[in-house]
């Protein structure tokens, strides 16, 4: 068998045997290309992608956990004794996320931005807010350069709406 491809070789002429070489070397790349590159970049989408589910799981979870510790009765007096900022700072790192600025307007206020929030995270955790009395006064959300993930800035504000 090698012998007659060896033969079939010798007969060709050394163009021939170049072009047969680059076609060689191409049919490699492109075999390479699809057989191996492709199906890589698909598992590393997919990964990603399991990985913001996950994510977004994982701080609704969190969330309802902490809601389902804190009694109705102790949440409101802990929210009623705390100024508003360190409240809200404390119940954002419990959520597992980052306050890029919490600036306090008064007592009873504060003006909140974030750089990157997955949208499931932002609002269990404003839904566990309004749970213990600080509604949403304002809320300016936008896409962020992570993909699926917003940048916001808000003013949120205790007590009852008007």
């Amino acid at each position: 068998m090698m012998e007659r491809m060896k033969s079939l070789w010798d007969q060709r002429s050394p163009r021939e045997q170049w072009m047969l070489g680059v076609m060689v070397a191409l049919l490699a790349v492109v075999i390479l290309w699809l057989g191996v590159l492709w199906p890589l970049q698909a598992g590393q989408r997919s990964a990603r992608d399991t990985l913001a589910q996950a994510t977004d799981r994982n701080a609704d979870i969190r969330m309802k956990v902490k809601l389902l510790k804190s009694l109705p009765r102790n949440a409101a007096t802990d929210a009623a004794a705390a100024p508003v900022d360190q409240l809200i700072g404390q119940a954002a790192g419990e959520a597992g996320l980052t306050l890029e600025r919490a600036q306090a307007q008064g007592t009873n206020r504060v003006e909140i931005a974030m750089a990157s929030v997955r949208p499931v995270a932002l609002f269990s955790w404003l839904a566990a807010l309004e749970a213990q009395g600080v509604r949403v006064d304002t809320i300016s959300a936008r896409p962020s350069a992570t993909a699926g993930s917003l940048s916001v800035q808000a003013v949120l504000v205790r007590g009852t709406g008007q």
